[in-house]
């Protein structure tokens, strides 16, 4: 995620899909077993913080009413070691709606390690909340030839990526399993796949992939930097998210609830209303910026700079073929 606070200011659309997943929330929080002495939330994959902290205020009001004002609670965000952690902690002190304000028996806490491994001790979590991260890949087997999103691999490129988001879906659960109390629960929402096999983001990516060839047939982009350009996300199908329940790999673990739903793109919602492209031309740049640029350029700021440039006047031109909603699966997985 891009970082100093980027990803925190331009990642609306995320967040407005996320209130998606309420009503399941809901019924989590209602279903968590809340035994004796301090309880624990985890949220996967945290970012800086922004998103998810309606979801950990719930989390924590539900928790407290079933639980008392004097049980504590540990909230733990975890995110990969080079995470903005600095952005997080200060969304956490000094943002209006921050979930540390007004309770004292609520502590704060990171982990800077990734979530395919083991992050909590053996039967200590209550809850898991995870938004939008699930989907990124532990590893890229491989780059793609002739485009940076996973969901438009070649036939022959499609396999390994298969291979990985699968072993990846399978850890993270094998260790949540591990984690988890019994009557424990999860609610993950994450980028899918329709049945069609879109994800929605497929027109704003043929977008940025042609205007990356545009630099390359330009001179402006190095024909070897594009071709190391790969997005590191796959988001899944149902089938790949119930595999590891239906071969009897997780014995601990059930899905109580999945859906795969297109979900509010808020900037869509907005240039419907308002009909004004320039600005959603610039949600979208914000949202693909703070979501994909480091994984693209890296530190360098003058391609980061001309491609947000040609990108944005390229959605502006042709809003509609980018306005799209995000596919998104939302689970609820409970430990027996």
């Amino acid at each position: 995620m891009e970082g100093h606070g980027y990803y925190n200011a331009h990642s609306e659309i995320q967040a407005r899909s996320a209130v998606e997943a309420d009503a399941m929330l809901e019924r989590a929080l209602a279903a968590v077993a809340v035994s004796s002495g301090p309880l624990t939330i985890a949220d996967f994959g945290s970012a800086q913080g922004r998103n998810s902290m309606r979801q950990m205020a719930l989390a924590l009001d539900r928790l407290t009413e079933r639980a008392g004002a004097g049980r504590d609670i540990m909230v733990v965000h975890t995110d990969l070691p080079h995470c903005d952690f600095a952005s997080l902690f200060a969304t956490l002190e000094t943002a209006p709606d921050s979930y540390r304000r007004t309770r004292d028996h609520v502590f704060a806490s990171a982990i800077g390690r990734s979530f395919y491994e083991r992050l909590l001790p053996a039967e200590s979590l209550t809850f898991g909340w995870s938004a939008f991260a699930v989907h990124w890949m532990s590893t890229l087997p491989l780059t793609l030839r002739s485009h940076i999103w996973t969901n438009l691999a070649a036939p022959d490129e499609a396999g390994p990526l298969a291979e990985v988001a699968a072993t990846d879906w399978r850890n993270f659960l094998a260790h949540r399993a591990r984690e988890l109390v019994p009557c424990g629960q999860l609610v993950l929402v994450m980028g899918a796949r329709d049945a069609s096999g879109a994800s929605g983001l497929e027109p704003m990516m043929d977008l940025a992939n042609r205007v990356l060839g545009e630099l390359v047939a330009e001179g402006r982009l190095d024909a070897d930097a594009y071709a190391g350009m790969t997005i590191p996300a796959r988001p899944r199908a149902r089938d790949e998210f119930s595999a590891p329940f239906d071969d009897g790999a997780l014995p601990t673990l059930v899905i109580e609830e999945l859906a795969i739903a297109e979900t509010p793109n808020a900037a869509m919602l907005r240039w419907q209303e308002t009909g004004d492209a320039a600005a959603f031309a610039a949600d979208i740049t914000g949202f693909f910026i703070a979501a994909f640029a480091p994984c693209l350029f890296g530190e360098d700021q003058s391609l980061r700079d001309l491609f947000t440039a040609r990108f944005t006047a390229a959605v502006a031109l042709h809003p509609a073929q980018i306005a799209r909603p995000l596919v998104t699966a939302t689970l609820r997985i409970a430990r027996r």
